[in-house]
């Protein structure tokens, strides 16, 4: 283990230019002749020239706010290294020193520390060290378990029997809820009121019933329904039918007319 005396020798021969001549017009003031030159005397004169007191506060402050955050646990353990030499006086305890160590980590990997109950710098940043290669370890495990399939492919919707692809579930209420404020169905862009949606249930589309399609409908082959006009309607207007290909109504087909022309 270096001397004090040491200590400073190897200090000055870290000194470059300006730095070095400045040290040579002051080692005659700091350590007259005969003085054994001692460290912290060396430090102190060292630090009132090139890093003044404001400085010195500020680094102090960031130091007592220092958590690990996104680093990692090797570049926290670096940033506490650095800046705890300005605030010797709140690391000087060794206890203390592994306390601020662990109250800054991360609390994902401090609440897996506290079993442990560390007292020892060291041991407490070699235990953190191991925890954060577990959890990045089981990281990457989960990640290409579920990111991909055995063929390096990324999973992806498949279309079921029939070509139809699955249709995700309503997060809030039932089937029949899945309209919008225009009464429009998000499934099947249709009003169909609070009846059950025919794109979920596989109901007909034209009478509801299940176990067949739209195209092969009976209701449909069998034609539209004849309806005798109501008296409440005027003279003027027509017999309105639903349609439910335009999900409007239509006025029935007017009479035809057949024209002759015949020469003069």
């Amino acid at each position: 283990m270096c001397t004090e005396a040491e200590k400073v020798v190897l200090a000055v021969y870290q000194l470059k230019r300006i730095a070095s001549t400045w040290w040579r017009a002051t080692r005659g003031t700091v350590f007259p002749e005969g003085v054994v030159q001692e460290w912290n005397a060396f430090v102190e004169v060292f630090n009132n020239k090139y890093f003044f007191d404001s400085a010195r506060e500020m680094k102090m402050a960031e130091f007592q706010c220092l958590c690990q955050g996104a680093i990692t646990v090797n570049q926290y353990e670096a940033k506490f290294a650095e800046l705890s030499q300005y605030a010797p006086v709140l690391v000087e305890n060794p206890v203390n020193r592994a306390r601020r160590f662990k109250d800054g980590l991360r609390s994902d990997v401090k609440s897996l520390l506290v079993p442990f109950n560390l007292k020892d710098y060291n041991d407490l940043y070699e235990r953190a060290l191991l925890i954060e290669r577990d959890k990045d370890e089981r990281a990457t495990a989960s990640g290409s378990r579920f990111g991909s399939n055995r063929d390096g492919n990324r999973f992806e919707k498949r279309p079921m029997a029939g070509g139809r692809y699955p249709i995700p579930p309503i997060k809030k209420g039932g089937i029949g809820k899945s309209s919008n404020q225009n009464g429009v169905c998000c499934a099947c862009e249709r009003r169909h009121g609070s009846a059950p949606c025919p794109v979920r249930t596989g109901a007909c589309y034209v009478c509801g019933q299940q176990g067949h399609l739209a195209r092969n409908c009976p209701r449909r082959q069998m034609g539209p329904p004849q309806l005798s006009p109501s008296p409440q309607m005027g003279q003027n207007r027509g017999l309105l039918l639903p349609n439910e290909h335009q999900g409007g109504l239509l006025r029935p087909p007017a009479q035809g007319r057949t024209y002759a022309i015949t020469r003069g």
